[in-house]
Protein backbone atom coordinates (compact mmCIF):
# COMPACT_ATOMS: atom_id res chain seq x y z
CA UNK A 1 0.00 0.00 0.00
CA UNK A 2 1.71 3.34 -1.20
CA UNK A 3 0.98 6.14 1.65
CA UNK A 4 1.32 9.99 1.11
CA UNK A 5 2.93 12.32 4.05
CA UNK A 6 1.62 15.48 4.67
CA UNK A 7 2.64 17.45 7.35
CA UNK A 8 3.30 14.58 9.78
CA UNK A 9 0.25 12.52 8.81
CA UNK A 10 -0.36 9.71 6.54
CA UNK A 11 -2.68 9.54 3.94
CA UNK A 12 -3.18 7.10 0.41
CA UNK A 13 -0.85 8.45 -2.15
CA UNK A 14 -4.29 8.72 -4.42
CA UNK A 15 -5.98 11.49 -2.55
CA UNK A 16 -7.62 14.21 -4.26
CA UNK A 17 -8.22 18.20 -3.15
CA UNK A 18 -11.29 19.91 -3.08
CA UNK A 19 -11.67 23.39 -2.05
CA UNK A 20 -14.43 25.04 0.35
CA UNK A 21 -15.04 28.86 1.60
CA UNK A 22 -16.01 29.56 5.40
CA UNK A 23 -16.90 33.16 6.45
CA UNK A 24 -14.92 32.00 9.84
CA UNK A 25 -12.63 29.34 10.14
CA UNK A 26 -11.56 30.07 14.15
CA UNK A 27 -9.86 27.01 15.63
CA UNK A 28 -9.65 25.04 12.71
CA UNK A 29 -5.87 24.46 11.83
CA UNK A 30 -4.10 22.51 8.96
CA UNK A 31 -4.13 18.49 9.27
CA UNK A 32 -7.83 18.68 11.27
CA UNK A 33 -9.66 15.76 10.71
CA UNK A 34 -12.72 15.59 7.51
CA UNK A 35 -15.13 13.28 8.00
CA UNK A 36 -18.38 12.26 6.65
CA UNK A 37 -21.07 10.17 9.18
CA UNK A 38 -18.39 10.24 11.90
CA UNK A 39 -15.85 8.52 9.62
CA UNK A 40 -12.49 10.31 8.85
CA UNK A 41 -12.19 10.55 5.16
CA UNK A 42 -9.79 12.85 5.09
CA UNK A 43 -7.86 16.05 6.26
CA UNK A 44 -7.50 19.28 6.09
CA UNK A 45 -4.47 20.55 3.44
CA UNK A 46 -4.53 24.20 3.65
CA UNK A 47 -6.30 27.46 5.05
CA UNK A 48 -5.78 30.59 2.93
CA UNK A 49 -7.50 33.95 2.93
CA UNK A 50 -9.26 34.77 -0.69
CA UNK A 51 -11.58 37.94 -1.26
CA UNK A 52 -12.41 37.77 2.35
CA UNK A 53 -13.39 34.86 2.88
CA UNK A 54 -11.61 31.52 4.15
CA UNK A 55 -10.60 29.47 1.63
CA UNK A 56 -10.27 25.64 2.85
CA UNK A 57 -8.23 23.06 0.98
CA UNK A 58 -9.40 19.56 1.88
CA UNK A 59 -7.82 16.53 0.96
CA UNK A 60 -9.75 13.54 0.61
CA UNK A 61 -9.04 9.84 -0.44
CA UNK A 62 -9.57 8.61 -3.14
CA UNK A 63 -12.78 5.42 -2.32
CA UNK A 64 -14.80 9.10 -1.03
CA UNK A 65 -17.26 10.53 -3.99
CA UNK A 66 -19.11 13.90 -3.19
CA UNK A 67 -21.53 15.55 -5.28
CA UNK A 68 -22.41 18.92 -7.13
CA UNK A 69 -25.00 19.50 -3.74
CA UNK A 70 -22.47 18.62 -1.04
CA UNK A 71 -22.38 20.51 2.00
CA UNK A 72 -19.37 21.12 4.75
CA UNK A 73 -19.72 21.85 8.22
CA UNK A 74 -17.21 23.33 10.67
CA UNK A 75 -17.45 21.24 13.93
CA UNK A 76 -16.39 20.92 17.51
CA UNK A 77 -16.00 18.00 20.22
CA UNK A 78 -17.41 18.59 22.78
CA UNK A 79 -17.71 22.58 24.08
CA UNK A 80 -14.57 23.77 24.18
CA UNK A 81 -12.94 19.88 22.09
CA UNK A 82 -11.06 20.42 18.79
CA UNK A 83 -12.94 22.00 15.10
CA UNK A 84 -12.94 19.47 12.29
CA UNK A 85 -14.97 19.33 8.91
CA UNK A 86 -17.51 17.26 8.51
CA UNK A 87 -19.22 16.72 4.76
CA UNK A 88 -22.52 15.94 3.76
CA UNK A 89 -21.66 14.35 0.61
CA UNK A 90 -25.11 14.98 -1.41
CA UNK A 91 -27.49 13.12 -3.58
CA UNK A 92 -26.79 10.48 -6.36
CA UNK A 93 -29.07 13.03 -8.79
CA UNK A 94 -25.59 15.22 -8.94
CA UNK A 95 -22.22 14.55 -10.88
CA UNK A 96 -19.43 13.78 -8.76
CA UNK A 97 -16.83 16.59 -8.04
CA UNK A 98 -13.06 15.80 -8.98
CA UNK A 99 -9.87 16.70 -8.18
CA UNK A 100 -9.56 20.68 -7.89
CA UNK A 101 -13.68 21.00 -7.69
CA UNK A 102 -15.42 23.14 -5.08
CA UNK A 103 -18.12 22.47 -2.45
CA UNK A 104 -20.70 25.13 -2.74
CA UNK A 105 -22.02 25.00 0.43
CA UNK A 106 -19.76 26.25 3.10
CA UNK A 107 -21.86 26.24 6.81
CA UNK A 108 -20.17 27.97 9.70
CA UNK A 109 -21.57 27.12 13.33
CA UNK A 110 -22.14 29.87 15.87
CA UNK A 111 -18.98 31.09 17.38
CA UNK A 112 -18.90 30.54 21.24
CA UNK A 113 -17.87 34.34 21.89
CA UNK A 114 -20.57 35.31 19.53
CA UNK A 115 -23.08 33.42 21.79
CA UNK A 116 -21.85 34.41 24.79
CA UNK A 117 -22.22 38.13 24.01
CA UNK A 118 -26.19 36.75 22.72
CA UNK A 119 -26.83 35.38 25.79
CA UNK A 120 -25.47 38.55 27.82
CA UNK A 121 -27.33 41.11 25.54
CA UNK A 122 -30.63 38.49 26.34
CA UNK A 123 -30.43 38.73 30.00
CA UNK A 124 -30.00 42.64 29.88
CA UNK A 125 -33.09 42.41 28.09
CA UNK A 126 -35.21 40.30 31.04
CA UNK A 127 -33.74 42.66 33.60
CA UNK A 128 -35.08 45.49 31.87
CA UNK A 129 -38.40 43.74 31.60
CA UNK A 130 -38.73 42.80 35.27
CA UNK A 131 -37.74 46.17 36.43
CA UNK A 132 -40.19 47.55 34.19
CA UNK A 133 -42.98 45.07 35.48
CA UNK A 134 -41.99 46.03 39.23
CA UNK A 135 -42.61 49.74 38.38
CA UNK A 136 -46.25 48.57 36.73
CA UNK A 137 -47.21 46.17 39.37
CA UNK A 138 -45.52 48.39 42.46
CA UNK A 139 -48.10 49.32 45.25
CA UNK A 140 -51.78 49.01 45.98
CA UNK A 141 -52.74 50.02 42.77
CA UNK A 142 -50.64 47.71 40.65
CA UNK A 143 -51.86 45.09 43.03
CA UNK A 144 -55.58 45.64 42.02
CA UNK A 145 -54.68 45.95 38.56
CA UNK A 146 -52.95 42.35 38.53
CA UNK A 147 -56.26 40.96 40.47
CA UNK A 148 -58.43 42.37 38.02
CA UNK A 149 -56.27 41.23 34.84
CA UNK A 150 -56.41 37.29 36.67
CA UNK A 151 -59.70 37.84 36.82
CA UNK A 152 -60.30 38.78 33.86
CA UNK A 153 -58.23 36.08 32.27
CA UNK A 154 -60.18 33.31 34.49
CA UNK A 155 -63.68 35.20 32.97
CA UNK A 156 -61.84 33.99 29.48
CA UNK A 157 -60.69 30.41 30.18
CA UNK A 158 -64.47 29.77 31.51
CA UNK A 159 -65.96 31.06 28.52
CA UNK A 160 -63.59 29.12 26.33
CA UNK A 161 -64.17 25.98 28.52
CA UNK A 162 -68.11 26.31 27.65
CA UNK A 163 -67.95 27.25 23.96
CA UNK A 164 -65.42 24.50 23.57
CA UNK A 165 -67.65 22.02 25.17
CA UNK A 166 -71.02 23.48 23.14
CA UNK A 167 -68.97 23.14 19.31
CA UNK A 168 -66.95 19.26 21.12
CA UNK A 169 -68.91 17.71 18.50
CA UNK A 170 -67.84 20.38 15.80
CA UNK A 171 -63.89 20.34 17.02
CA UNK A 172 -64.03 16.57 16.91
CA UNK A 173 -65.45 16.32 13.46
CA UNK A 174 -62.33 18.51 12.56
CA UNK A 175 -59.98 16.60 14.22
CA UNK A 176 -61.28 13.46 12.33
CA UNK A 177 -61.02 15.52 9.30
CA UNK A 178 -57.42 16.24 9.74
CA UNK A 179 -56.93 12.97 10.77
CA UNK A 180 -58.22 11.54 7.20
CA UNK A 181 -56.47 13.91 5.30
CA UNK A 182 -53.36 13.09 6.80
CA UNK A 183 -53.29 9.47 6.35
CA UNK A 184 -54.07 10.61 2.65
CA UNK A 185 -51.37 12.72 2.60
CA UNK A 186 -49.09 9.96 4.10
CA UNK A 187 -50.35 7.40 1.38
CA UNK A 188 -49.98 9.99 -1.51
CA UNK A 189 -46.28 10.38 -0.07
CA UNK A 190 -45.61 6.91 0.28
CA UNK A 191 -47.00 5.66 -3.23
CA UNK A 192 -44.87 8.86 -4.91
CA UNK A 193 -41.97 8.89 -2.96
CA UNK A 194 -39.76 9.00 -6.14
CA UNK A 195 -41.39 11.70 -7.48
CA UNK A 196 -41.12 13.70 -4.32
CA UNK A 197 -37.65 12.92 -4.37
CA UNK A 198 -37.09 14.22 -7.53
CA UNK A 199 -38.90 17.44 -6.89
CA UNK A 200 -36.42 17.89 -3.90
CA UNK A 201 -33.70 17.23 -6.03
CA UNK A 202 -34.61 19.37 -9.01
CA UNK A 203 -35.64 22.15 -6.45
CA UNK A 204 -31.71 21.88 -4.95
CA UNK A 205 -30.28 21.93 -8.22
CA UNK A 206 -32.59 25.11 -9.05
CA UNK A 207 -31.10 26.76 -5.91
CA UNK A 208 -27.92 26.02 -7.37
CA UNK A 209 -27.88 27.40 -10.73
CA UNK A 210 -29.72 30.43 -8.73
CA UNK A 211 -26.74 30.55 -6.41
CA UNK A 212 -23.94 30.32 -9.67
CA UNK A 213 -26.42 32.93 -11.50
CA UNK A 214 -26.67 35.45 -8.71
CA UNK A 215 -22.91 34.95 -8.25
CA UNK A 216 -22.15 35.93 -11.46
CA UNK A 217 -24.03 38.98 -11.50
CA UNK A 218 -22.05 40.52 -9.09
CA UNK A 219 -19.40 39.75 -10.69
CA UNK A 220 -20.50 41.90 -13.84
CA UNK A 221 -21.61 44.23 -11.04
CA UNK A 222 -18.01 44.71 -9.84
CA UNK A 223 -16.73 45.06 -12.87
CA UNK A 224 -19.40 47.96 -14.35
CA UNK A 225 -18.36 49.90 -10.72
CA UNK A 226 -14.67 49.17 -11.66
CA UNK A 227 -14.65 50.57 -14.99
CA UNK A 228 -13.99 47.49 -16.44
CA UNK A 229 -15.96 46.46 -20.19
CA UNK A 230 -17.90 48.67 -23.03
CA UNK A 231 -21.17 48.88 -20.51
CA UNK A 232 -19.08 50.13 -17.93
CA UNK A 233 -18.15 52.77 -19.78
CA UNK A 234 -21.55 53.40 -21.21
CA UNK A 235 -22.29 53.98 -17.76
CA UNK A 236 -18.96 55.55 -16.14
CA UNK A 237 -17.97 57.88 -19.09
CA UNK A 238 -18.88 61.03 -18.94
CA UNK A 239 -18.68 62.04 -22.43
CA UNK A 240 -20.95 59.19 -23.53
CA UNK A 241 -23.68 60.40 -21.32
CA UNK A 242 -23.20 63.87 -23.29
CA UNK A 243 -23.56 62.51 -26.49
CA UNK A 244 -26.80 60.52 -25.46
CA UNK A 245 -28.18 63.42 -24.14
CA UNK A 246 -27.50 65.61 -27.03
CA UNK A 247 -29.21 62.29 -28.89
CA UNK A 248 -32.27 62.63 -27.16
CA UNK A 249 -32.44 66.22 -27.82
CA UNK A 250 -32.06 65.40 -31.43
CA UNK A 251 -35.06 63.23 -30.76
CA UNK A 252 -37.01 65.50 -29.72
CA UNK A 253 -36.24 68.20 -31.76
CA UNK A 254 -37.34 65.85 -34.67
CA UNK A 255 -40.70 64.73 -32.38
CA UNK A 256 -41.68 68.30 -31.76
CA UNK A 257 -40.96 69.22 -35.71
CA UNK A 258 -42.73 65.90 -36.36
CA UNK A 259 -45.74 67.06 -34.05
CA UNK A 260 -46.22 70.83 -36.10
CA UNK A 261 -46.42 69.14 -39.48
CA UNK A 262 -42.78 70.09 -40.35
CA UNK A 263 -41.17 68.52 -43.08
CA UNK A 264 -42.54 65.27 -45.31
CA UNK A 265 -42.90 63.03 -42.39
CA UNK A 266 -44.85 65.55 -40.19
CA UNK A 267 -47.09 66.32 -42.88
CA UNK A 268 -48.04 62.91 -44.27
CA UNK A 269 -48.65 61.78 -40.85
CA UNK A 270 -50.59 65.49 -39.96
CA UNK A 271 -51.74 66.47 -43.33
CA UNK A 272 -55.42 64.38 -43.79
CA UNK A 273 -55.08 65.05 -47.69
CA UNK A 274 -51.73 63.15 -47.74
CA UNK A 275 -53.55 60.42 -45.08
CA UNK A 276 -56.12 59.90 -47.50
CA UNK A 277 -54.19 59.57 -50.66
CA UNK A 278 -52.24 57.25 -48.54
CA UNK A 279 -55.40 55.18 -47.69
CA UNK A 280 -56.72 54.99 -51.74
CA UNK A 281 -53.03 54.02 -52.76
CA UNK A 282 -53.42 50.98 -49.78
CA UNK A 283 -56.30 50.18 -51.25
CA UNK A 284 -55.24 49.89 -54.36
CA UNK A 285 -52.72 47.63 -53.53
CA UNK A 286 -54.71 45.08 -51.91
CA UNK A 287 -57.15 44.84 -54.61
CA UNK A 288 -53.90 44.14 -56.73
CA UNK A 289 -52.52 41.39 -54.49
CA UNK A 290 -55.93 39.93 -53.79
CA UNK A 291 -56.42 39.42 -57.67
CA UNK A 292 -52.59 38.02 -57.14
CA UNK A 293 -53.50 35.70 -54.50
CA UNK A 294 -56.66 34.43 -56.26
CA UNK A 295 -54.86 33.55 -59.36
CA UNK A 296 -54.19 30.18 -60.08
CA UNK A 297 -51.84 27.98 -62.19
CA UNK A 298 -51.76 24.48 -63.01
CA UNK A 299 -50.20 22.15 -65.60
CA UNK A 300 -51.46 18.78 -66.51
CA UNK A 301 -50.81 15.87 -68.36
CA UNK A 302 -52.84 13.18 -69.98
CA UNK A 303 -52.58 10.55 -72.23
CA UNK A 304 -55.70 8.57 -73.97
CA UNK A 305 -55.10 4.95 -75.65
CA UNK A 306 -57.33 5.15 -78.72
CA UNK A 307 -58.30 1.31 -79.52
CA UNK A 308 -59.07 2.07 -83.24
CA UNK A 309 -55.49 3.37 -84.17
CA UNK A 310 -54.24 1.29 -81.24
CA UNK A 311 -52.01 4.37 -80.37
CA UNK A 312 -51.86 6.67 -77.80
CA UNK A 313 -52.39 10.33 -78.21
CA UNK A 314 -50.66 12.92 -75.50
CA UNK A 315 -51.28 16.30 -73.95
CA UNK A 316 -49.81 18.88 -71.91
CA UNK A 317 -51.93 21.65 -70.90
CA UNK A 318 -50.98 24.86 -68.80
CA UNK A 319 -54.03 26.25 -66.86
CA UNK A 320 -53.87 29.82 -66.33
CA UNK A 321 -57.11 30.89 -63.69
CA UNK A 322 -57.49 34.47 -62.98
CA UNK A 323 -60.50 33.72 -60.80
CA UNK A 324 -63.16 31.38 -59.85
CA UNK A 325 -65.33 31.30 -63.18
CA UNK A 326 -62.74 32.01 -65.86
CA UNK A 327 -59.17 30.16 -66.84
CA UNK A 328 -57.15 29.87 -70.06
CA UNK A 329 -56.14 26.88 -71.28
CA UNK A 330 -53.18 26.38 -73.27
CA UNK A 331 -52.17 22.80 -74.96
CA UNK A 332 -49.73 20.87 -76.82
CA UNK A 333 -51.28 17.70 -78.59
CA UNK A 334 -49.40 14.64 -80.08
CA UNK A 335 -52.03 12.40 -81.72
CA UNK A 336 -51.42 9.52 -83.41
CA UNK A 337 -54.12 10.95 -86.59
CA UNK A 338 -51.89 13.80 -87.10
CA UNK A 339 -52.93 16.98 -88.29
CA UNK A 340 -55.47 17.29 -90.89
CA UNK A 341 -54.84 19.16 -94.10
CA UNK A 342 -57.92 19.35 -96.71
CA UNK A 343 -56.15 19.51 -100.56
CA UNK A 344 -58.51 21.33 -103.00
CA UNK A 345 -57.63 20.48 -106.82
CA UNK A 346 -59.61 22.16 -109.86
CA UNK A 347 -59.19 19.97 -113.31
CA UNK A 348 -60.51 21.33 -116.54
CA UNK A 349 -60.90 18.55 -118.77
CA UNK A 350 -63.18 18.38 -122.83
CA UNK A 351 -65.93 16.00 -122.32
CA UNK A 352 -67.88 15.66 -125.35
CA UNK A 353 -66.17 18.38 -127.39
CA UNK A 354 -66.94 20.76 -124.17
CA UNK A 355 -64.81 22.03 -121.39
CA UNK A 356 -65.47 20.60 -117.78
CA UNK A 357 -64.32 21.86 -114.72
CA UNK A 358 -63.67 18.55 -112.20
CA UNK A 359 -63.49 19.90 -108.20
CA UNK A 360 -61.13 17.22 -106.22
CA UNK A 361 -60.70 17.14 -102.67
CA UNK A 362 -58.27 15.36 -100.92
CA UNK A 363 -57.65 15.23 -97.09
CA UNK A 364 -54.03 14.59 -95.97
CA UNK A 365 -52.89 13.74 -92.07
CA UNK A 366 -49.52 14.42 -91.19
CA UNK A 367 -48.64 12.24 -88.26
CA UNK A 368 -45.02 14.33 -87.36
CA UNK A 369 -46.63 17.12 -86.69
CA UNK A 370 -47.92 18.83 -83.44
CA UNK A 371 -51.37 20.39 -83.22
CA UNK A 372 -52.02 23.26 -80.72
CA UNK A 373 -55.27 24.45 -78.28
CA UNK A 374 -56.13 27.62 -76.64
CA UNK A 375 -58.94 27.79 -75.26
CA UNK A 376 -60.82 30.18 -73.12
CA UNK A 377 -62.99 29.45 -70.17
CA UNK A 378 -66.57 30.58 -68.48
CA UNK A 379 -67.76 28.67 -65.46
CA UNK A 380 -71.54 29.07 -64.14
CA UNK A 381 -71.67 27.03 -61.02
CA UNK A 382 -71.22 23.75 -62.39
CA UNK A 383 -71.54 24.05 -65.94
CA UNK A 384 -68.49 25.31 -68.12
CA UNK A 385 -67.84 26.60 -71.44
CA UNK A 386 -65.42 26.58 -73.75
CA UNK A 387 -64.46 28.26 -76.79
CA UNK A 388 -61.13 28.70 -79.01
CA UNK A 389 -59.31 26.45 -81.03
CA UNK A 390 -58.93 22.94 -80.55
CA UNK A 391 -56.20 20.80 -81.90
CA UNK A 392 -55.47 23.91 -84.27
CA UNK A 393 -58.74 24.30 -85.59
CA UNK A 394 -61.86 26.38 -84.25
CA UNK A 395 -64.42 24.71 -81.83
CA UNK A 396 -66.42 24.98 -78.80
CA UNK A 397 -66.45 22.72 -75.49
CA UNK A 398 -69.01 22.03 -72.47
CA UNK A 399 -68.34 20.36 -69.58
CA UNK A 400 -70.40 19.52 -66.48
CA UNK A 401 -69.08 18.79 -63.22
CA UNK A 402 -70.69 16.81 -59.99
CA UNK A 403 -69.54 15.48 -56.92
CA UNK A 404 -67.57 18.34 -55.55
CA UNK A 405 -65.74 18.49 -59.16
CA UNK A 406 -64.28 14.59 -58.95
CA UNK A 407 -66.81 13.78 -61.73
CA UNK A 408 -66.73 15.67 -64.96
CA UNK A 409 -68.28 14.97 -68.34
CA UNK A 410 -66.99 16.66 -71.21
CA UNK A 411 -68.45 17.05 -74.77
CA UNK A 412 -65.80 18.79 -78.11
CA UNK A 413 -66.77 20.07 -81.31
CA UNK A 414 -64.24 21.19 -83.65
CA UNK A 415 -62.61 20.96 -87.25
CA UNK A 416 -65.70 22.19 -88.63
CA UNK A 417 -65.48 21.30 -92.92
CA UNK A 418 -68.67 21.89 -95.01
CA UNK A 419 -67.81 18.87 -97.13
CA UNK A 420 -67.33 16.14 -93.88
CA UNK A 421 -68.68 15.63 -90.26
CA UNK A 422 -66.84 17.64 -87.80
CA UNK A 423 -64.90 16.41 -85.09
CA UNK A 424 -66.89 15.48 -82.31
CA UNK A 425 -65.76 13.74 -78.84
CA UNK A 426 -67.36 12.97 -75.71
CA UNK A 427 -66.12 10.96 -72.57
CA UNK A 428 -65.60 11.67 -68.73
CA UNK A 429 -63.21 11.97 -66.22
CA UNK A 430 -62.71 10.59 -62.84
CA UNK A 431 -60.83 11.98 -60.46
CA UNK A 432 -59.07 9.73 -57.59
CA UNK A 433 -56.19 10.29 -55.08
CA UNK A 434 -55.44 13.75 -55.32
CA UNK A 435 -53.93 14.63 -58.49
CA UNK A 436 -54.58 11.89 -60.90
CA UNK A 437 -57.59 11.12 -63.02
CA UNK A 438 -58.99 8.17 -65.26
CA UNK A 439 -61.04 9.17 -68.60
CA UNK A 440 -62.85 7.17 -70.59
CA UNK A 441 -65.05 7.94 -74.24
CA UNK A 442 -65.60 7.98 -77.75
CA UNK A 443 -63.50 10.39 -80.24
CA UNK A 444 -63.87 11.50 -83.35
CA UNK A 445 -67.24 9.01 -83.43
CA UNK A 446 -69.43 11.51 -86.08
CA UNK A 447 -66.92 10.15 -88.56
CA UNK A 448 -67.42 6.36 -89.55
CA UNK A 449 -64.22 5.61 -90.81
CA UNK A 450 -62.00 7.79 -87.61
CA UNK A 451 -64.31 7.16 -84.79
CA UNK A 452 -62.52 5.61 -81.55
CA UNK A 453 -63.04 4.62 -78.45
CA UNK A 454 -60.28 5.50 -76.38
CA UNK A 455 -59.42 5.29 -72.17
CA UNK A 456 -56.67 7.14 -70.85
CA UNK A 457 -54.67 8.32 -67.13
CA UNK A 458 -53.69 12.04 -66.73
CA UNK A 459 -52.00 14.35 -63.25
CA UNK A 460 -51.78 17.42 -62.98
CA UNK A 461 -50.15 19.75 -60.39
CA UNK A 462 -50.78 23.25 -58.56
CA UNK A 463 -48.72 26.38 -58.70
CA UNK A 464 -48.10 25.92 -55.32
CA UNK A 465 -47.39 22.07 -55.05
CA UNK A 466 -45.20 23.11 -58.29
CA UNK A 467 -43.27 25.25 -55.83
CA UNK A 468 -42.93 22.84 -53.18
CA UNK A 469 -41.50 20.03 -55.66
CA UNK A 470 -38.98 22.96 -57.68
CA UNK A 471 -37.87 24.00 -54.19
CA UNK A 472 -37.58 20.47 -52.47
CA UNK A 473 -35.50 18.92 -55.34
CA UNK A 474 -31.90 18.43 -54.85
CA UNK A 475 -30.06 19.72 -57.24
CA UNK A 476 -26.94 17.63 -57.91
CA UNK A 477 -23.38 18.85 -57.69
CA UNK A 478 -20.09 18.40 -59.76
Amino acid sequence: MTLKVTTGVFMPRDTYEVDVFFDNVTGLKTNSPVEIAGIEVGLVQAIRLDENKARVTLLLQPNVKIKADAAATIRTRGVMGDKFVEIDPGTDVFPVIGDGGRIVHGETPADLDALFSKIGEIADDIRIVARSAANVFGGPQGEQDMRLAFESLRDAAVGLNAMVQSNAQTVEYIVHNFRDFSADLRDISGTNKDGVDRIVANLEAASLELKQTLEQANTVLSRIESGEGPLAKLVNDPEMGRDLQETMASLESVSRKIDEGQGTLGRLINDDTTVDELDKALEGLNKYLSKQEQFKTSVDFSSEYLARHDETKSTLTLRLQPSEDKYYLLSVVDSPQGVREKKETFLTRWVNGQQTTIREIEDKYYRSKISFSAQLAKRWDNLVLRGGLFESTGGVGLDYYLWDDRLQFLFEAFDFDPDDNPHLKAGAKVFFLKNFYASIGMDDFARNDRQSFYAGLGFYFTDEELKYLLTSAPIPSN
